[in-house]
This record gives structure tokens, sequence and C-alpha cells, in this order.
């Protein structure tokens, strides 16, 4: 089942449970979720009041 789901952030957010960092994907296309892969990146060029589509294979398509 397909959903578009609204996602602003373009990069992860740090969480430390102990001495490590882990890094949590809030962009949405992570293929690794929780965890971010870098997916994000694909997002740094977009413009702000748009909204995009990504699909599966990375992907993007201008909504609005």
């Amino acid at each position: 089942m397909a959903r578009i789901v609204k996602q602003e952030a373009q990069g992860p957010t740090e969480v430390k449970p102990g001495e490590k960092s882990a890094w949590i994907c809030m962009c949405g296309l992570s293929g690794n979720k929780p965890f971010c892969d870098g997916s994000h990146k694909k997002t740094k060029d977009e413009v702000p009041g748009k909204i995009y589509a990504y699909g599966s294979d990375g992907s993007r398509v201008e909504l609005q």
C-alpha cells in the first residue's frame, strides 16, 4: 500500500542511548529505518513550499 507522508526535516537527529551516538532518520527516506543511511542528501536542493514524492528507487517528482 502506498501512502504520502509529509516530512520537512532534511537531516537526521542524533541520540545517545549510551556512549555511542545513533542517528535517527527524520526525512523519511532511509532504507534502514529508524536509522539514517544518508538518503536525506537527496532533499538538499528541494525548494521551500513545494511538495515532492520520492519513489522506492530514489527518484523524485514535484507534486506541487
